[in-house]
């Protein structure tokens, strides 16, 4: 319901009048001389405000504190609760409601009210009115525009488990990230304390003379490149621990360890069960699919547009004059509103939305298309990383023992110092390939989920 007023004072002097556009200009013009130097100081402002309201939330604790031991379902869980992008794809779903809401808008009655006050030399009146309309008739628009509003609400919901997926897919990678820099610190870690117990072994020789101190130069270079590998490693796990805390909303400085580990889980996948999965999960093709037939209402909206509009009405209307009481009339009737001529205005617009409608249809067809090279890409990473997977694990095996029988020959002088140091980084570099195997392999794991659509809860605990 709405309620207008209207008032017109027929004794206004030209003055007045030249005075009020003054006035109205005036203000216009001191309104839109705003320099972008004043915008600038005034966003600035609210920065800086920002960031002090950042410094208080801190303060309160406010954000999550993660388990000290981190699984990866509580990161997942986490990131559900407290993932800034996802609360905001949330409330896209208000935004929709919102919109079914003003839809009802085209069926349900509409009452206004009215108010004229005029005032002259010879007479005065007043005038109140209310006025009730109730559509009747629009060739099929209403419930058009009901449709598509339904379907903006089932996109926006599908919006929603887009970013869930996503969210899902982000706290999974960045909890895989942590654990391969977090095994790749460690082998660094175990080779620095291997190069120095090497070290102290050189210098031991070296005071007994069996040994040259080029050997003892060679162990101290050897110990500086490991603790320059383990540092850079150790930067890594910071990074990868920031970025898992950030996707979860948790606290960026919080201190977590990972519970888990890096695991080879057999997978088997065929291109045909994979891609069934995709058309029936995958949010990208439900959305393509939403936006066909949103586009399709739009169209059904616009052919009612051809015909007449009808209207029920019922009217009150009192008057008062300055002479005479009130005097009180009503009327009920049915309106009608045909437009025969609007300049083309109608054909313009279905050629538009006929144009668009073409271009839902593409846009699901390309969809379908990346959703397949998505699906293969997945399925052909799955089978390399296995491969490699299984070709690092004999590999290290090889390294460790090259490893052994290399120390156990330079105890007994049969090895030098270089093949000692050798076998090591052999060592060293195949335990790291190995662990970027494992990572590798649940990446591909994860890209698969992702790409059949089936990212969620259900899959996480079948870890």
């Amino acid at each position: 319901m709405s309620f207008k007023t209207r008032t017109s004072l027929i004794r206004v002097t030209p003055r007045g009048i030249a005075c009020a556009c003054a006035a109205a200009a005036c203000a216009a013009l001191s309104g839109g001389c705003m320099g972008s130097g004043v915008i600038r100081a005034d966003i600035q402002h609210d920065r800086a405000r920002a960031f002090e309201a950042w410094q208080a939330e801190r303060a309160a604790v406010d954000e999550p504190v993660p388990f000290e031991r981190l699984t990866l379902a509580d990161a997942v869980k986490t990131s559900l609760l407290y993932n800034k992008a996802l609360q905001s794809a949330v409330l896209e779903k208000e935004v929709a409601c919102g919109q079914v809401v003003s839809a009802l808008a085209a069926v349900t009655p509409t009452v206004s009210a009215g108010s004229a006050l005029s005032d002259g030399t010879d007479d005065g009146k007043h005038v109140l009115d209310l006025t009730a309309r109730q559509p009747l008739f629009r060739a099929g628009g209403t419930t058009a525009a009901l449709r598509a509003a339904r379907l903006q609400s089932y996109l926006a919901t599908e919006g929603v488990n887009r970013q869930v997926q996503a969210t899902i897919g982000q706290a999974m990678a960045d909890y895989y990230d942590m654990l391969l820099a977090q095994k790749l610190h460690e082998v660094n870690e175990a080779a620095v304390a291997s190069a120095e117990a090497q070290l102290a072994e050189a210098n031991k020789k070296f005071g007994n003379g069996v040994a040259s101190k080029y050997d003892v130069l060679r162990a101290e270079v050897e110990v500086s490149n490991f603790r320059a590998a383990a540092i850079k490693q150790k930067n890594n796990l910071v990074m990868a621990r920031t970025r898992l805390l950030r996707t979860m909303g948790a606290a960026p400085d919080a201190a977590v360890t990972p519970a888990d580990a890096l695991t080879h889980v057999p997978t088997e996948a065929s291109l045909e069960t994979a891609l069934r999965t995709a058309y029936l999960y995958r949010p990208e093709l439900r959305q393509a699919e939403a936006r066909i037939r949103m586009q399709r209402e739009t169209l059904a909206a616009l052919r009612s547009r051809y015909f007449p509009a009808i209207d029920l009405t019922a009217s009150r209307k009192a008057t008062h004059s300055r002479d005479d009481d009130w005097t009180r009339s009503w009327l009920v009737g049915i309106e009608t509103r045909w437009t025969l001529l609007d300049g083309f205005d109608r054909e313009g617009d279905r050629i538009v939305e006929r144009a668009r409608l073409t271009q839902r249809e593409i846009d699901l067809r390309n969809a379908e298309e990346g959703v397949l090279l998505d699906v293969q890409q997945a399925i052909l990473a799955l089978a390399n990383a296995d491969e490699l997977l299984d070709s690092q694990a004999r590999n290290l095996e090889r390294a460790k023992e090259g490893s052994r029988l290399a120390q156990v020959g330079y105890t007994e002088g049969i090895n030098t110092e270089v093949e000692v140091v050798d076998a090591r980084s052999a060592l060293t570099q195949a335990q790291g390939l190995y662990y970027q195997a494992l990572y590798d392999h649940n990446m591909a794991r994860l890209a698969l989920k992702r790409a059949t659509g089936t990212l969620g809860t259900d899959e996480l605990d079948a870890e």
